[in-house]
């Protein structure tokens, strides 16, 4: 999977400028008033108004080569924090997939072996009925048949597999590796490189997309970063850090469980086309021998 994360992510940066240049933008002009209004006037909107209008009044202001010269120097500022934010959404990328630092290693592991603990007792709740219900034989009640579904849905908001990551978007990487392997014995991460070239432009439109959307919610959680910074010297900054980091991380979730699902269904439909375009024999639909086969070869012994 982190293959298929880095195939997908090439050529991003432009995008991810154009979009960060604007966000740098906001990020001068909330920054810039917080300074103004500071920790005691925090609400104190005229102050930034009165400000605006000492600016405009400013000789400065009415020269060609002034107005020139801030405009620039704004539009570079703002492009240097969005590099800022690209390298702070390289961070939480890593944190969200489960690659933390050293330094905070141990705090992951905790954070995991919590997981693991809801997931298993999730688990075992969902194997207790499950267990009664092949006891029972069918047809199944509709009251066993709705707990079984409901204990499923619980277990499965916390991992589709055994936690490994402190994250829930770690896992859930995890979890596609590991759905695709059981299914075909197949490494996702030997095939993908030669899987993305038989893929047809639509698909690989639609996982574009998904991979997009993934990034925007990085971004937004980046974002979080610097204006927690702000809330140094003027404290509502610090809730608009709040939102964002929340509002990211939820976006982030969705886009990752709608990615995931793309990049299998493209494997589900797809994997017969890479067989025969590698010449092992797929007759049908991919299986379990075959998808050995590819990744044997992929590996080249490795």
């Amino acid at each position: 999977m982190n293959a298929v994360l880095a195939e997908l992510g090439k050529n991003l940066a432009a995008r991810w400028l154009t979009h960060l240049v604007p966000s740098g933008l906001l990020f001068l002009a909330v920054a810039g008033a917080g300074r103004l209004l500071g920790q005691a006037h925090w609400y104190d909107v005229g102050r930034v108004t009165r400000a605006l209008d000492e600016l405009a009044g400013h000789a400065a202001s009415r020269s060609t080569g002034g107005v020139v010269l801030a405009a620039a120097a704004t539009v570079i500022a703002s492009a240097g924090l969005g590099l800022l934010a690209q390298a702070l959404g390289g961070s939480v990328e890593r944190l969200w997939t489960g690659d933390w630092p050293p330094p905070v290693r141990p705090l992951g592991g905790r954070l995991t072996e919590r997981r693991r603990g809801r997931w298993q007792a999730a688990e075992d709740a969902y194997a207790r009925v499950d267990a009664r219900a092949v006891e029972q034989g069918p047809p199944l009640d509709p009251g066993t048949v709705r707990e079984l579904a409901r204990l499923a849905a619980v277990r499965n908001r916390i991992s589709l597999v055994e936690p490994a990551h402190p994250c829930w978007t770690g896992d859930r990487v995890r979890a596609l590796d590991l759905r695709v392997h059981q299914a075909y014995r197949l490494d996702l991460d030997s095939a993908w490189s030669r899987f993305w070239l038989v893929l047809s432009a639509d698909t690989r439109t639609e996982l574009r997309t998904g991979r997009e959307a993934y990034d925007a919610a990085v971004r937004l959680t980046a974002w979080s970063l610097p204006y927690l910074l702000v809330a140094v010297w003027w404290w509502p900054s610090a809730v608009i850090a709040l939102g964002l980091a929340m509002l990211g991380a939820r976006r982030g979730r969705s886009a990752m469980d709608a990615f995931a699902e793309l990049v299998e269904s493209a494997v589900d439909l797809h994997g017969r086309d890479l067989a025969l375009a590698l010449g092992v024999d797929c007759p049908s639909r991919l299986d379990r021998e075959t998808g050995l086969e590819i990744t044997a070869l992929l590996r080249k012994g490795a």
